[in-house]
C-alpha cells in the first residue's frame, strides 16, 4: 500500500508533466501528510542533509573545468594534435572526432560538454571531409555519450555518493567499459563510411608537424594524467582531483591567451546553471530515499520480485529493458535517484556484485542521453550543429546500436568491469 501512494503519487507528477525535482519533492510530501509519518519540516532537513555532501563538490568544480577547456582554447588544441598524429588510422576524421570525444571525457565528465567542446570544432572537419552531415551530428551525439563513463564521470559521483558505492572503485571499473564503447563507435564508423562511399583525401603529417601539435598540446594531455593518476594512486580525492581540474583548466586558459573575462564569466554562469540543476535534484532525492529506507520499501519489493526472476539473467534483462525505456525519457540524474534505491536491492539479493551492479546502472542510463525523445546530448548536437533533431536521430541510428550492444556485454561480462578495480585492491 505504502509503495502503491508513494509511486502512484511520483508517476502522476511526471506524467502530467511537472519538473522532476518537484515531482521528487511533492510525492515525498504528499506521502508524509498521508501517513501522518513525520513533520513537514522533514522534508527541508533532509533536502539539506542530501546536499551536504564533500563529494557532490566534485560536480561544480567538473561542470567549470568542462566549460573553461572548452572556453580556453584547450578543446582546439587536442583535435589538432590527434588530427595530425593519428591521421593513419581507419575512419579518418571520423574516429578522430571519437577519440577526441574521449579524451575530453577524461576531462570533463560531462555529456553535453564533450559534444558542444568538440562538436564545434569537428562537425565543420567531418563535412568537409564528405560525411553525410547527418551522420556526422549522430556520430558527434553518440560520441558525447562517453563522457559521463570515462573517468571522472559526474553520473557516477552521485550514484557513489547517494548508493554508498566508493566513487575511485566506480571511476576504475568504467574505464574497460567506455573504452569498449569507443571502440564499438570506431568500428561501426568504420562500417558507415564505407556504406556510404566516404572517400577523405588524408593529409599525412610529417614527425615536425606531430611534434609542434604535441607542443601545443601537451598542456590538455597532461591533464587526464594528474587527475586520474593522482585519484587512483591516492594522492587526493575525487573532489580534490576536480578543483586541480579547474586551476589547471583555468592556469592553461590565461598561458594560452586565449580565456577573456568574458569567457570566464560566461563559463561560471553555465557551471552554475547546470550544477545548481543537478545538486537541487539531488537534494530532494534524499527524501525519497529516507522514505523507502524507513518504510523497508525496497525490501518488500525484493522479497516479492526475487522468486518471479528466478536468477539474475533474467533480472539484467529486465533492468536494462527499464533504463533503457527510461533513460530516454527522463533526466539521467534523477532516473537514477529514483530508481536505484528500488531497483539496486534486488540485484544484490541475486547475488550480483554492487560495484559491477553500479557501473552497469550508470552506463545503461548513459545511452538515454543519445536517445530519442528527451535525449540531452541529441539537443546539444542540434544546437552545435545547426541540423534538425529529426536529422540527428537519423544520423545516430547505427551508433546508438553499438553502444548498446556493449552496454549487453558488460552486464553479462562481469570481468569487463571488475578487471582493473580487482587487479588494484578495490574489490575483494
Amino acid at each position: 500500500m505504502s509503495a502503491a501512494i508513494l509511486f502512484g503519487t511520483l508517476l502522476a507528477l511526471i506524467l502530467i508533466g511537472l519538473p522532476v525535482c518537484y515531482c521528487i519533492a511533492y510525492s515525498g510530501i504528499f506521502f508524509l501528510l498521508f501517513t501522518h509519518m513525520k513533520p513537514l519540516i522533514l522534508v527541508a532537513q533532509r533536502a539539506l542533509n542530501g546536499m551536504d555532501s564533500y563529494t557532490l563538490l566534485a560536480i561544480p568544480l567538473f561542470t567549470l573545468a568542462g566549460y573553461l577547456m572548452d572556453k580556453g582554447g584547450l578543446s582546439k588544441r587536442l583535435v589538432d594534435f590527434l588530427e595530425k598524429s593519428c591521421f593513419w588510422l581507419p575512419g579518418g576524421m571520423g574516429t578522430i572526432t571519437i577519440l577526441c570525444c574521449a579524451v575530453f571525457a577524461a576531462l570533463t565528465g560531462s555529456g553535453p560538454a564533450t559534444v558542444a567542446g568538440i562538436g564545434a570544432i569537428m562537425y565543420p572537419a567531418l563535412i568537409n571531409n564528405n560525411y553525410n552531415k547527418d551522420s556526422a551530428a549522430g556520430l558527434l551525439a553518440c560520441g558525447g555519450a562517453l563522457g559521463p563513463v570515462i573517468p571522472p564521470s559526474i553520473c557516477m559521483i552521485v550514484y557513489g555518493t547517494t548508493m554508498s558505492v566508493s566513487v575511485p572503485a566506480m571511476f576504475m571499473a568504467s574505464i574497460v567499459p567506455g573504452l569498449c564503447m569507443a571502440l564499438a563507435l570506431i568500428i561501426t564508423n568504420v562500417f558507415v563510411c564505407k556504406k556510404q562511399g566516404v572517400h577523405e583525401h588524408k593529409t599525412k603529417a610529417s614527425g615536425r608537424e606531430i611534434w609542434e601539435a604535441f607542443k601545443h598540446a601537451w598542456g590538455v594531455l597532461l591533464l587526464p594524467i594528474v587527475v586520474l593518476g593522482g585519484i587512483y594512486g591516492g594522492v587526493f580525492t575525487p573532489t580534490e582531483a576536480a578543483a586541480i581540474s579547474v586551476a589547471m583548466a583555468l592556469i592553461l586558459g590565461v598561458c594560452y591567451r586565449e580565456i577573456s573575462i568574458k569567457s570566464l564569466i560566461e563559463a561560471l554562469y553555465k557551471t552554475v546553471e547546470t550544477s545548481a540543476m543537478v545538486i537541487i535534484i539531488v537534494g530532494l532525492s534524499a527524501l525519497l530515499s529516507w522514505i523507502l529506507s524507513a518504510t523497508g520499501i525496497p525490501a518488500q519489493i525484493a522479497e516479492k520480485v526475487v522468486p518471479i526472476l528466478g536468477n539474475k539473467y533474467v533480472y539484467w534483462f529486465v533492468l536494462l529493458l527499464i533504463l533503457f525505456i527510461i533513460g530516454c525519457l527522463m533526466e539521467t540524474v534523477a532516473s537514477m535517484l529514483i530508481l536505484a534505491p528500488i531497483l539496486v536491492p534486488i540485484g544484490i539479493a541475486l547475488g550480483i556484485d554492487k560495484l559491477h551492479l553500479a557501473v552497469v546502472f550508470c552506463i545503461a542510463l548513459v545511452v538515454g542521453m543519445v536517445t530519442p525523445p528527451f535525449g540531452l546530448n541529441l539537443f546539444t548536437a542540434c544546437g552545435t550543429t545547426g541540423r534538425t533533431f529529426t536529422q540527428v536521430v537519423h544520423g545516430m541510428v547505427p551508433y546508438l546500436i553499438s553502444i548498446i550492444l556493449v552496454v549487453i556485454i558488460v552486464a553479462f561480462v562481469p570481468g569487463l568491469a571488475l578487471g582493473l578495480p580487482t587487479a588494484m585492491g578495490l574489490v575483494w
